[in-house]
């Protein structure tokens, strides 16, 4: 599943790879982009991990709050979780490289 992405992701800032091509989960990544604009535990971005199990899977543990969305929030949720439904592969390969430029 090649996506352009380089074999920097060592380096790779956030900023880096939102400014990738990203044909596998750009809906997420919309997602996270909106987040950005959020604290930590009121991040819709936070609310789409721990329902797709991303959090569990990787021991970060509950990272959201209360779910209260507008209706902003609600449009860009609901496209990630149906892109992640369509191909979980592409979207949980695309929040792998994503963390990785976390740590």
């Amino acid at each position: 599943m090649e996506d352009n992405m380089t074999d920097t992701q060592d380096t790779m800032t956030v900023w880096d790879l939102l400014e990738q091509p990203n044909r596998f989960a750009p809906e997420t990544q919309a997602l996270y982009s909106w987040g950005l604009n959020y604290d930590y535990k009121n991040n819709p971005f936070w609310h789409f991990l721990d329902m797709i199990g991303y959090t569990d899977e990787h021991g970060l543990g509950n990272m959201s709050s209360t779910l209260r969305l507008g209706y902003m929030e609600a449009g860009y949720l609901a496209d990630a979780l149906t892109e992640w439904a369509d191909n979980p592969y592409g979207v949980e390969a695309w929040l792998d490289k994503l963390m990785a430029c976390h740590d």
